[in-house]
């Protein structure tokens, strides 16, 4: 954890980026590693987020910022221990906008008064927002969660997995259209060999059967297929799929290569979401802060991990159904929070 005196650092240079702007602070909080309790001695950088209250002058005439940002790394390499990012919201853009849509780390600013330790600075203005967090969240939006979840692990990991699948398919429908097919001068349909297919691939995340409005289509590793399409189109798309994916998907599908930060981020997002679906809150330091160090640091294999991550998800939809917590943002209540802000 870090020190007074960089608290107070991280404080004055936040205060200056609102003064900057003719904006005032409303809230401060040491984020990502330190919050979650994930830190790693060395490679953990600072990250810091926050809320301030544009000024009413920038209002009037159109040019309040939605958010303020300062970072000392470079935009093209990932930061190290040494560096520090800020991150600063209107409330306008945090109760308005990114807590209703699902974005995993203005929700994370919510719950973050849990972790005292990380805390700036908080305004009064706010002591509502934080006094009932689940007011300004749509709960029953986990589809955020889980395009984030897939978004992180998809990268290096995921999408490596899909590259196997892809793989033996395309090389199952090659095999199908080595032969000239002959029954009644017809050319080879996908209906025609689908069995094959589904054999090449049993893994029913990737590849399966389904219905797509009562329609029966083949489901291949994201995309719907109509059985009545020919082989050779669907040779010709695999073959396009296939060139889209490129060295990363390559070495993650030999288990190398893999961004492990980015697979734990998609573990812990998940985690988040059935913590608040389940307790109606979220508590920081992270209760699973362990499993996920050891994810982020490549401890367990990728198998498991991706097991984890697909099987999360499927529990994640059953969780929410019955969640007494699901429920949608209250729109009124944000914008009664933001108008308080002004005193109005």
């Amino acid at each position: 954890m870090i020190g007074s005196a960089e608290k107070h650092e991280l404080l004055e240079q936040a205060s200056a980026m609102c003064a900057e702007k003719g904006a005032r602070l409303l809230y401060l909080t040491v984020f990502g590693s330190a919050l979650y309790g994930t830190g790693i001695a060395g490679k953990s950088d600072t990250d810091v987020r926050g809320v301030f209250l544009p000024g009413p002058e920038s209002l009037i005439l159109g040019t309040a910022p939605h958010s303020i940002h300062y970072t000392t790394g470079g935009g093209d390499s990932r930061n190290t221990g040494d560096d520090l990012d800020i991150d600063l919201w209107s409330v306008q853009h945090w109760l308005l906008k990114l807590l209703p849509a699902g974005d995993t780390g203005a929700e994370d600013v919510l719950f973050s008064p849990s972790n005292a330790d990380c805390v700036l600075f908080r305004s009064p203005l706010l002591d509502a927002v934080f006094a009932d967090p689940l007011r300004y969240l749509d709960t029953r939006n986990i589809e955020a969660c889980v395009a984030y979840s897939l978004g992180q692990a998809k990268k290096y990991g995921i999408k490596g997995s899909r590259l196997g699948a892809l793989r033996r398919v395309y090389a199952a429908i090659c095999d199908e259209l080595k032969e000239p097919y002959s029954s009644s001068g017809c050319r080879l349909l996908l209906s025609d060999c689908v069995q094959r297919l589904l054999d090449a691939c049993p893994d029913e995340r990737f590849c399966r059967m389904d219905a797509l409005r009562d329609e029966p289509m083949l489901f291949l590793c994201g995309k719907w297929h109509s059985p009545s399409i020919t082989a050779e189109e669907f040779k010709r798309r695999l073959g396009d799929e296939l060139n889209k994916y490129g060295s990363r998907a390559e070495e993650a599908e030999k288990n190398g290569g893999i961004d492990w930060k980015a697979i734990s981020h998609a573990v812990r997002a998940i985690r988040q979401s059935r913590e608040i679906l389940t307790t109606g809150g979220l508590v920081f330091p992270l209760a699973c802060a362990e499993e996920l160090i050891r994810i982020k640091t490549g401890s367990c294999g990728w198998e498991e991990a991706e097991d984890m991550i697909l099987r999360e998800l499927d529990e994640l939809r059953a969780v929410c159904e019955a969640s007494p917590y699901a429920s949608p943002a209250d729109m009124d209540a944000a914008r009664a929070a933001v108008l308080a802000c002004y005193e109005l």
